[in-house]
């Protein structure tokens, strides 16, 4: 029976310790040469998610987040957990500028850890799209309540 309990306990233990292992994940974060001649850098993250539909960085407030240079977006991100990896230039498709893309990367335990510290728009719109829905429910509740 204690060789039976050694091993639960063992075996809870070194489960527990697996789903602490921190892992790797990465980002880019684009900016144009356009932007950069302007002095205000709007930047788009891609850290794997599903669209890249309202990619850029914004606010708790939903505003677009302007950087002087990539250096100062780079500060934005390392003071969230973010590391500099490396980074490339490609050259945009469509009007032909420069894309100055940063590879950045970051030890989590989880991946709703990805995100701390950031938002983009898409994310201000679905947290406030959830909200609204929130409080219509909460309001039709009242009304049912009301009415009984």
């Amino acid at each position: 029976m204690k060789i039976l309990i050694s091993f639960l306990i063992g075996l809870v233990i070194s489960t527990m310790a697996y789903a602490q292992t921190p892992y790797k994940v990465y980002c880019t974060l684009m900016g144009n040469e356009k932007d950069l001649k302007n002095n205000r850098v709007s930047l788009s993250i891609d850290y794997g998610q599903d669209s890249f539909k309202d990619n850029k960085l914004v606010d708790a407030a939903g505003k677009e987040i302007k950087f002087n240079t990539m250096v100062s977006a780079m500060n934005y991100m390392s003071k969230r957990g973010w590391n500099y990896e490396g980074c490339y230039n490609s050259k945009d498709q469509i009007w032909g500028g420069l894309i100055f893309v940063w590879i950045m990367s970051k030890e989590v335990t989880s991946d709703e850890q990805i995100t701390e510290g950031f938002m983009t728009k898409r994310m201000f719109k679905e947290l406030k799209s959830e909200a609204k829905k929130r409080q219509e429910a909460q309001s039709q509740e009242s009304n049912d309540t009301a009415t009984d």
